[in-house]
């Protein structure tokens, strides 16, 4: 079967997404110095790299786009269950928990209905090749939370591990730049759009979990505003009750 330039290199790319996730998780298991919400987060990095590399395998098909999109939002919602439980105090915590959780089963149920619509039509259309349905509107929102949230409580970040987050923040920027762009073409010869994506946002996971490294290694970082901070000494486990 002939798989052109741009789907082959989006299908190849696809796995940079599970090693996203896959190497966080290494990591995880040698140092044991991140709460298990975290490690969390770089699993189901590793779960949605699965139904991408499918989806860019049977291009076009609604189940595994399904699949495709809705672990994404789901990964970006355990973005926001970490970081509250970093920084937020329990009942607004639980609050935000609750409506994102709800919001986000609405759009698994639209996703779900997408699959056996007559036609499926993009949410937003900025140019003929930018356009994002409802589920990918659903998971840049969930992403803009959970960096929100780590905007608002940047102060309470140990200033080491700032220029990290920073670095995230511009890479996601310029990744939902590239994930505007055509599936289907090259620009310049060089440039595959989406697939560059991929590359970029493995690169943008890794640096997550260096981030989350030196901030749970090197520093005080307060479980809620409510407790007191818990001291982090380099390759000491932080302490079981704060690993919920």
């Amino acid at each position: 079967m002939y798989l052109h330039e741009a789907h082959l290199a989006n299908i190849v790319t696809s796995y940079c997404t599970c090693l996203g996730g896959l190497i966080p998780l290494v990591y995880c298991a040698y140092t044991r110095n991140q709460p298990r919400r975290w490690v969390w987060v770089y699993f189901c990095v590793f779960l949605t790299g699965l139904p991408t590399v499918w989806l860019h395998t049977v291009e076009g098909s609604r189940v595994a786009s399904f699949f495709d999109v809705g672990t994404n939002i789901l990964l970006a919602w355990m973005l926001i269950v970490a970081v509250s439980g970093d920084y937020m105090a329990a009942p607004a915590r639980r609050k935000l928990i609750g409506i994102t959780f709800f919001l986000n089963v609405l759009a698994w149920c639209w996703l779900l209905y997408e699959v056996f619509a007559p036609e499926k039509k993009p949410l937003l259309t900025l140019w003929d090749s930018g356009h994002f349905y409802t589920g990918e509107v659903a998971l840049i929102l969930n992403a803009w939370i959970g960096a929100a949230l780590f905007i608002i409580y940047r102060r309470r970040i140990n200033p080491a591990a700032r220029p990290f987050l920073y670095t995230i923040l511009g890479i996601f920027i310029f990744g939902i730049v590239l994930a505007t762009g055509d599936n289907n073409h090259i620009t310049g010869y060089i440039l595959p759009w989406h697939a560059a994506w991929h590359i970029i946002g493995a690169f943008g996971f890794i640096t997550l979990w260096a981030f989350n490294h030196v901030r749970f290694s090197e520093g005080l970082l307060p479980v809620t505003p409510e407790e007191p901070a818990t001291e982090c000494v380099r390759g000491i486990p932080i302490p079981e009750e704060s690993r919920a």
